[in-house]
């Protein structure tokens, strides 16, 4: 079966892009230092940081998962090659339970975020939040492109039904391309996040 799922290079884009928020966060709220204090007003440092920590938190939880979960990706690829109904549907119904925990916990983290950007910050930074966020609800629909894909798999797949099956397969190839698309927007938004807090940091150094 040449069904392709991208599960590798979609979490290697993925993972990166989702810690390095809160990495750069935490540094920047750490200790009270100088740099803290040109990113957060005073009186809302602490708050901020709590929120950011809450954030990454929930990031690396997300990461797990997916660590723990790649594994099973290849064994849905030989199951699909194989034709093996049973084992697709019992893999398909746990990316389902999997991604949509790991979904839940992506909006609870740009929740927090939200809340971090409603602060009183440094508007740099506000948009630096701003620009992070919107790359984390592309990866959470890209996700959900997923989850609807491995829901598909789980309800639909028939290796002997010839038509339903080629039906099931068609529209799992069109939701893994939607996925890959929409993680490729999400990535290019945290580059242009990235690059933007660092031209930020910059500007800051030279005055």
């Amino acid at each position: 079966m040449a069904a392709k799922i991208q599960s590798k290079s979609g979490r290697d884009r993925l993972i990166p892009a989702l810690l390095i928020v809160a990495a750069m966060m935490i540094s920047a709220c750490g200790g009270g230092t100088q740099k803290t204090e040109s990113l957060f007003s005073r009186d809302e440092t602490q708050d901020a940081a709590e929120l950011v920590i809450k954030a990454n938190g929930k990031l690396m939880n997300i990461k797990k998962r997916f660590k723990e979960n790649e594994p099973r990706y290849e064994e849905l690829k030989s199951a699909l090659k194989a034709k093996d109904e049973n084992k697709v549907r019992e893999l398909s119904n746990r990316f389902v339970d999997e991604i949509t925990a790991g979904s839940q916990q992506g909006d609870e983290a740009i929740e927090a975020l939200k809340k971090a950007k409603n602060m009183n910050v440094n508007e740099d930074y506000r948009q630096y939040l701003d620009l992070k966020i919107i790359s984390l609800e592309k990866y959470v629909e890209a996700f959900e492109q997923r989850r609807q894909a491995a829901e598909l798999l789980a309800q639909g797949y028939d290796p002997k039904n010839v038509m339903n099956r080629d039906k099931v397969v068609a529209e799992f190839r069109q939701r893994e391309e939607k996925f890959s698309q929409i993680i490729e927007e999400g990535r290019q938004t945290s580059a242009d996040a990235n690059e933007w807090a660092r031209e930020s940091l910059r500007k800051q150094q030279k005055q």
